[in-house]
């Protein structure tokens, strides 16, 4: 008995280490090194993507993707992951809606595939361009109608420091809405000049300011 348990604990474990599996299309035969590559990217992604509000899957799907050297079905990214289909179709829905994957046939195969995207700069200029749904104008203009409210309030202590706080977040949206807008003109090879640039500019700044490459004590 208590050799039975140790192997069910051992074989726990073992699956454990194993999440990453090797898939029978797509993603390949891979050796212990690259599954636990692709198993610390997963994880990685899927922190991230939590983070930012999309889900654990979402970055885990992106992550087993852009790891696979050609396009996976759905379901066997679903068996990868260890998750259930739906779960995998609601996470495939908000990538494709940031442009981070695509669809893709195989001839004489009905299933669906899909695959990464693996331009960055594109992904970035996709997700800025969220900034033309409808949902940005309208909150910036109940911002804007929050301000006119507070306009037309008796005057008071309140009123005026309602008044700052609103006229700050108007001006910072209004900057960063003037960046998005500049960005989207730009393609995503401009886009990623410009960033170069921008960071280079920044570097050399805070070399010539000391506060980069300074000996340290």
């Amino acid at each position: 008995m208590r050799e039975i348990r140790l192997m069910v604990i051992i074989r726990l474990e073992d699956i454990k280490r194993q999440k990453v599996m090797v898939l029978s299309k797509g993603i390949g035969a891979a050796g212990e090194e690259l599954n636990a590559a692709r198993d610390a990217l997963i994880q990685a992604l899927g922190r991230q993507s939590a983070f930012w509000g999309l889900g654990k899957t979402a970055g885990e799907m992106y992550a087993a993707l852009y790891l696979s050297p050609g396009p996976v079905p759905l379901e066997e990214v679903a068996r990868l992951l260890r998750v259930t289909k739906g779960n995998v179709s609601i996470a495939i829905r908000q990538l494709e809606r940031l442009g981070m994957v695509r669809r893709t046939w195989q001839k004489g195969d009905r299933r669906v595939y899909f695959e990464a995207e693996t331009d960055f700069w594109q992904i970035a200029h996709n997700v800025l361009a969220q900034r033309q749904k409808p949902e940005f104008d309208f909150s910036f203009k109940l911002v804007d109608e929050s301000r006119r409210f507070a306009e037309v309030a008796p005057s008071s202590p309140e009123r005026e420091f309602a008044l700052r706080r609103l006229a700050a977040l108007q001006e910072f949206y209004g900057v960063l809405d003037g960046l998005v807008r500049a960005a989207l003109s730009l393609t995503p090879a401009q886009l990623k000049g410009v960033a170069e640039t921008a960071l280079t500019l920044l570097n050399g700044g805070l070399t010539g300011n000391g506060t980069k490459g300074a000996d340290r004590p």
